[in-house]
């Protein structure tokens, strides 16, 4: 059974979903903020751990968010895993099998073992065990669904009928997805439900905890992780030149990142520039895990207006100066005041913090905290730096 799915695999020359993977860090995370009072000592300097290269190493490379086919008319995909299905000559690829027998609407799936394809234009693929869907009795040994995804489906994650539920490899327990399957209601956290709300689109995730190289005895762990997929109401992600279609990071920092696109889009922004966000690793310099180990910060590098203006920290920032007279120094510094006074992070650090930060603002959701360091020896909110 595995054999056919590999086959597809090769001859659709589109990926496998399931793959063993956990998940993928987006770009190595150059700084972080500190929880609590980490010195300046203690900066934000990457770690000699930290690179993408300590993200899990079953992990899969971050991938182009799918670009939709055509739905039907009732907003469904067509003719792939997932997709309604009469019968198997409506699910275009080889050796499909269409679940009739209590699948609202029918189901286009694919006999496996651990893994499925994925194609362009539809949600990502998981194999599942065969109890997930008990209908599918032709199928005893597991069964390929799509992942949730409120991109194509915002109301659930799911076409009508289905339920976003977590589930299990085959015969790996450790391997937990959320699907879509029919006949079961969906089991989604608050945040999930706020962020579809919010009109996001997203695929929620599952992420197994692991821990940085040096420190074995700490443990990275992100709560409600999700892939945010680019652009954020209308916002462009960007990274190294070039869009991020998928985005990693907890359900609470990307909120926080969705109330920073409309903060920037009145001002014309059409892409943030970010430098990454979930790297399992420590702040440089001391034995604390960063807020990047917890997915719940992103670094940001710049910022690209419609009219051509391209605004970076590393350019723009005005070092010890309240009032930039520049347009980008002026956009930067009040871009960190906004976000402060309308409590969208917790922390934000600037190039002030230390020399770590001259290229990027550090933003996160540490709890309990309230601050803003934007010139050297000032700051709002309690003093991260402890003296």
């Amino acid at each position: 059974m595995q054999r056919a799915g590999l086959l597809l695999c090769a001859t659709l020359l589109i990926g496998c979903g399931d793959d063993s993977s956990s998940e993928w860090t987006v770009g190595p995370a150059t700084g972080d903020g500190g929880q609590d009072a980490p010195s300046a000592d203690a900066a934000e300097e990457e770690s000699p751990e930290a690179s993408a290269a300590d993200a899990s190493s079953d992990a899969p490379p971050q991938e182009d968010a799918p670009t939709e086919d055509a739905p039907d008319a009732a907003g469904e995909l067509q003719g792939f895993i997932g997709s309604p299905c009469s019968s198997a000559a409506d699910c275009k690829y080889a050796e499909a099998v269409c679940v009739t027998n209590g699948a609202v609407n029918g189901l286009c799936s694919l006999a496996c073992t651990t893994s499925c394809p994925d194609q362009d234009g539809h949600p990502v693929t998981s194999c599942v065990e065969p109890s997930q869907v008990p209908e599918a009795t032709s199928l005893p040994e597991g069964l390929c669904v799509s992942r949730c995804n409120f991109g194509p489906y915002p109301a659930t994650g799911c076409r009508e009928g289905y339920g976003c539920v977590k589930a299990a490899r085959p015969g790996d327990p450790t391997t937990v997805r959320w699907v879509c399957v029919p006949n079961k209601s969906s089991d989604l956290p608050a945040c999930y439900t706020e962020l579809a709300a919010r009109g996001v689109a997203f695929e929620p995730t599952v992420m197994k905890d692991e821990s940085p190289n040096t420190h074995p005895n700490l443990t990275c762990h992100v709560i409600d992780p999700l892939y945010v997929e680019s652009p954020v109401h209308g916002v462009r992600l960007e990274s190294g030149g070039k869009e991020t279609k998928r985005v990693l990071g907890s359900c609470r920092m990307v909120n926080a990142l969705v109330s920073t696109a409309d903060d920037l889009k009145p001002l014309d922004v059409i892409a943030i520039q970010h430098m990454g966000t979930y790297n399992c690793r420590v702040i440089a310099g001391t034995d604390k895990l960063s807020e990047h180990a917890s997915g719940d910060a992103i670094d940001f590098g710049g910022f690209e207006l419609a009219g051509g203006a391209v605004y970076t920290v590393v350019d723009d920032w005005i070092h010890d100066d309240d009032t930039p007279s520049t347009a980008g120094g002026k956009f930067l510094y009040e871009a960190a005041h906004r976000w402060y006074d309308q409590h969208i992070w917790n922390i934000i650090l600037t190039p002030e913090y230390n020399s770590a930060h001259d290229n990027h603002f550090h933003v996160d959701m540490t709890d309990g905290s309230h601050f803003l360091g934007f010139t050297s020896g000032h700051y709002l909110g309690p003093n991260v730096y402890g003296d």
